[in-house]
């Protein structure tokens, strides 16, 4: 895992050591050491494979830490129904896992960030007991890497939350290039630019208000409607789509794969055109005939045929054309 080289040529140990020096010891209130298991903690430690480390953590009032502004869990997972596990089982057995944080200055309200660990701190909150935490001083880059390691495996961590994450490190410049987040990650470049992609979609209020949990949006059909999107007058069919939707179905809660599906339809729609036959005058003599198919294909014939003299009564038709065919 050393030899890795990320972002600016880093390599991981390094931000393993960079971080392990500067782990605060002191406590507001220590816990017992415990053995410490998960994949970023492995890489905090400078270690390739599992095995029981003793280490001191903190244990912190939940309700004094605020997620990492970077996160990659959306809102919708904090509740008792998805906590539930956690919730049980803190009580019973103690927090296994300590959660990353950066201490914070400035704000009255907070004194730490989590990194990665919310679901951890609501079930806390939820059964009145202390959340534990490493506390660390490094970057965001930093951060993204070892909240990435550490959310990596994990199958509740949804690939719209990924890829929306993945878009907020981008927009707030962690990573100078796609290229290197997806190099910082270890992913490949063709999957990040599939899951900004994907998550670009949501930036459209009409399609972003559709969907109440965005964690659940589907990567794979928000790259392939935000793909589509991008072709001439895509854009207008889909937006109109998507509020028409949400005045037909204004109280119903909706399947985020049920809305892309009638998004997509709402494209196939759009091609099947009602086929219009029309004849314009041109100047006093003259006429064109103007034909559109059922799958758009237009044609605009002059029957008597033009010469230069007609240059501006065929400006004016066509202008006419235009007007009625848009």
């Amino acid at each position: 895992m050393n030899s890795k080289r990320l972002f600016g040529g880093t390599r991981l140990g390094d931000i393993a050591n960079s971080v392990r020096e500067k782990g605060e010891s002191s406590t507001p209130e220590r816990s017992a050491t415990q053995a410490v298991l998960p994949t970023a903690e492995l890489a905090l430690q400078g270690r390739t494979s599992p095995g029981l480390t003793r280490e001191t953590v903190l244990s912190v009032d939940p309700r004094r830490c605020r997620g990492w502004k970077y996160h990659n869990r959306t809102d919708a997972w904090y509740t008792r129904e998805r906590c539930e596990d956690l919730i049980r089982s803190i009580p019973k057995d103690g927090q296994q896992e300590p959660a990353l944080a950066r201490r914070i200055v400035g704000d009255a309200g907070f004194d730490y960030e989590l990194i990665y660990g919310m679901r951890r701190r609501f079930a806390c909150e939820v059964t009145s007991s202390k959340l534990k935490v490493r506390v660390v001083d490094i970057s965001d880059a930093q951060a993204a890497v070892l909240m990435h390691l550490e959310n990596a495996d994990r199958q509740d961590i949804t690939p719209m939350e990924r890829a929306l994450s993945f878009q907020a490190q981008i927009e707030a410049k962690l990573f100078a290039t796609q290229e290197a987040l997806a190099a910082a990650l270890n992913v490949s470049k063709g999957q990040v630019t599939k899951m900004l992609k994907a998550a670009q979609l949501l930036g459209y209020a009409p399609i972003a208000n559709l969907m109440a949990d965005k964690s659940a949006v589907p990567v794979e059909q928000a790259y392939k409607l935000g793909t589509l999107m991008e072709r001439p007058g895509a854009k207008d069919v889909v937006l109109q789509a998507a509020k028409n939707l949400a005045r037909r179905d204004e109280d119903t809660v909706r399947d985020p794969r049920m809305v892309l599906k009638a998004l997509l339809a709402s494209l196939d729609q759009s091609r099947k055109l009602e086929p219009i036959r029309r004849e314009y005058n041109v100047g006093k003599a003259g006429r064109a005939i103007l034909v559109r198919n059922a799958r758009g294909k237009v044609t605009v014939a002059f029957p008597k045929g033009l010469g230069s003299a007609d240059r501006d009564a065929v400006i004016q038709a066509m202008d006419q054309i235009l007007k009625d065919l848009s």
